[in-house]
């Protein structure tokens, strides 16, 4: 593949003077972590009956969710850097590009398990133990566009486990509240259909390169109303959640923040990146904010 700069991928005049540090931090896309830790927050205000967990667990808590991210990101980048070299709004990512080897993406995958375990391993062995298995859809969830046009809902599943796993770290034991089984339903349905939106960036070179997601199969019309059932589904989920919390005024606020949030993501006139990041953002800010704030 020869870009259009006339370089090829891994030509060294690429990879000059390009930091490591930096690779890793456009590669991994920290900045999205901004996704799960307010999940994260509340699903560990509920495992603590509504209270604010110690620092040290929210810490630990943190740091397992960004090395967890960073294992996924990087085999999800990993398994995907020769689909990406065949579009071309991802061919300029750091492995398909050349910028960065396979060897340095898997050392950046194996330091983020590192941190997870080292996390898990702080928070009690209750985590420990279960550390493996959120590990499975996020190692696999970059796969199922191989074979689904269901994919979106892996990374939804992925997503909706983070505030689960919050809830286990604080609570220590595994029964669940019902408004924690239901803000995780909230989380599932918003980051999907968040994701199918996002996926219309992509529709013509998925169907080029046989690419499974809904867009590429149902057209940008279909797929954009499925989503909007998905996230009316999240709607009514987290409605539920402000119910069974509490239902105070900062809780109201919060769900209309999400309301409105997730209503722009549906204007033409704006662009699909920013309706993905930051609107679906806020979406999922103001989302667990409404269990925090559920008496307030």
């Amino acid at each position: 593949m020869i870009l259009c700069n006339g370089k090829k991928p891994n030509s060294p005049t690429m990879n000059k003077g390009e930091g490591f540090f930096k690779k890793t931090l456009r590669f991994t896309k920290i900045e999205h972590t901004a996704f799960s830790l307010p999940l994260l927050f509340a699903g560990a205000w509920m495992g603590a009956d509504g209270n604010c967990p110690s620092i040290t667990v929210l810490l630990l808590i943190v740091v397992a969710a960004i090395g967890a991210r960073i294992f996924g990101m990087a085999f999800n980048r990993i398994f995907d850097h020769r689909l990406d070299a065949q579009n071309p709004r991802t061919a300029m990512r750091e492995l398909p590009s050349g910028k960065m080897t396979i060897l340095e993406a898997l050392i950046i995958a194996l330091a983020g398990l590192g941190a997870y375990l080292a996390a898990c391993m702080g928070l009690g062995g209750l985590c420990l133990t279960l550390s493996p298995l959120p590990l499975i859809p996020l190692l696999g969830y970059s796969l199922l566009k191989r074979f689904t046009s269901l994919c979106h809902f892996g990374i939804g599943f992925c997503l909706a486990l983070a505030p689960l796993c919050a809830f286990v770290a604080t609570a220590q034991h595994l029964r669940f509240t019902l408004p924690a089984l239901i803000f995780s339903v909230f989380v599932f349905c918003w980051m999907s259909g968040s994701d199918i939106i996002y996926s219309l960036l992509d529709i013509e070179s998925d169907r080029k390169n046989g690419v499974y997601s809904l867009p590429a199969r149902l057209g940008a019309a279909k797929a954009q109303q499925t989503a909007a059932i998905v996230h009316i589904v999240g709607l009514l989920s987290l409605a539920l959640v402000l119910f069974l919390t509490g239902g105070g005024k900062g809780a109201w606020i919060s769900m209309a923040a999400v309301t409105i949030a997730l209503i722009l993501m549906y204007v033409p006139v704006i662009p699909v990146s920013v309706r993905f990041f930051p609107i679906s953002t806020v979406a999922g800010i103001a989302g667990a904010l409404v269990p925090v704030l559920g008496k307030v």
